[in-house]
């Protein structure tokens, strides 16, 4: 194989902001090499991570209505359809639902990525619909690129996909530039939490991230560390509802939601444990930035990812009852998932039960703890970007 001279890909998403798959997108622009035309269309505009290349806005507003999001849809299509005829990309991939349909309907060079646990997170009747065009049209595309072991074997079951159709290529982490920000020093304001045992969570506030799960865990965790302090960074629908739901268990002095953050990893670094409460992922990039930064990890074995991340030799198939030791982290009983927000005064779940277990149990012993940085250090470089993009190589290189 040899690169392709003046090779042209094209990056296809919503928006390039404060999400994983938008993180990942960013990396891989930065990460080509300098002889490949790139060109990252947005169906919105908005960006906050890096890129390299040239960038098209389509401004495209966002709706849950049925038929403002039918019309968004087709006119999204349309000036896809223009700037693919114009700009005459090789390959096109796409992130997220809408750019990844557009795409396979386009026939030209399509690479779609799913970076989600569909069955799990295709909910409703969009969700629903979403489900059958990937049984109708996802067998068009030249490739569909998976971030886990579990969404290949979830497409291929029950989706029909065919598996030669398929590729996985984990996340990449530029674990080099994630541990130089990590050592940034943190704002006078946020410094006294950290002074504190701290656990820390990253991600949007939504349904997904099951943060209100972790909450309650939490509250149940501080009879046995008076001083622990719980901090949450990202934004998101749910915020309104977290907040409320911390001021009546009367952990507004513990429980600190700061927001989205342009360097998270500074938070990462100085933090005692990170945990994952997702109710479902596809591979979470959080988990390896935290590895990056030495954190321990805690997790729920939700579908999927984490348990290939921190248990890599187990059954993907398989998840704990209770609490489970893996190589890299430690796994607990995943959440069912639930459209009911609790309400004041609710006991726990027997899930979240073993959750604040867990986070108990690291807590009090410092040997495991130290343990588990060392092994988080260890699993990140297995996706430190420099190995990762070489499973990008088809991209920029052709036949002799």
């Amino acid at each position: 194989m040899k690169p392709m001279k003046n090779k042209k890909i094209m990056f296809f998403t919503r928006s390039l902001e404060k999400g994983g798959g938008e993180r990942i997108l960013s990396e891989l622009s930065l990460n080509l090499s300098d002889n490949i035309q790139s060109t990252i269309v947005l169906l919105g505009d908005k960006t906050s991570y890096l890129y390299k290349g040239k960038l098209i806005t389509f401004n495209l507003p966002f709706s849950k209505k049925f038929f403002p999001k039918l019309f968004i849809f087709f006119r999204g299509f349309l000036k896809f359809k223009k700037i693919i005829n114009r700009e005459k990309p090789n390959y096109i991939l796409s992130f997220g639902n809408e750019p990844n349909v557009m795409n396979v309907l386009t026939k030209r060079g399509s690479l779609v990525r799913v970076e989600n646990f569909i069955s799990q997170s295709n909910t409703g009747f969009f969700g629903k619909f979403y489900n059958f065009l990937i049984k109708l049209l996802f067998n068009r595309a030249e490739r569909i690129i998976v971030v886990s072991r579990g969404i290949e074997s979830e497409l291929v079951k029950n989706f029909g996909i065919k598996k030669e159709k398929i590729q996985l290529i984990y996340n990449p982490i530029d674990v080099e530039k994630i541990q130089n920000m990590s050592q940034e020093t943190l704002e006078s304001k946020y410094q006294k939490i950290f002074k504190q045992p701290v656990l820390i969570n990253v991600g949007m506030l939504n349904e997904q991230k099951g943060q209100w799960h972790l909450i309650r865990s939490f509250k149940k965790a501080k009879e046995s560390t008076k001083n622990l302090k719980l901090v949450i960074l990202g934004e998101g629908e749910l915020k309104p509802c977290l907040q409320q739901l911390i001021e009546e268990l009367n952990l507004k002095e513990d429980v600190h939601l700061l927001g989205w953050q342009e360097n998270p990893f500074k938070f990462l670094s100085k933090s005692t444990l990170f945990v994952l409460s997702s109710l479902w992922e596809g591979l979470p990039t959080v988990i390896l930035e935290a590895m990056a930064c030495g954190v321990p990890i805690l997790s729920t074995d939700c579908r999927s990812g984490p348990r290939e991340i921190l248990a890599p030799d187990t059954d993907i198939d398989c998840w704990t009852n209770n609490i489970e030791n893996g190589e890299y982290g430690i796994l607990t009983r995943p959440f069912e998932i639930e459209k009911k927000f609790p309400q004041a005064g609710e006991p726990l779940t027997e899930n979240e039960k073993i959750l604040s277990e867990a986070i108990i149990k690291i807590l009090a012993d410092e040997r495991l703890q130290k343990n588990l940085r060392k092994k988080s250090k260890e699993r990140a470089e297995d996706f430190d970007a420099k190995n990762i993009i070489k499973e990008w190589d088809f991209l920029w290189e052709e036949e002799k």
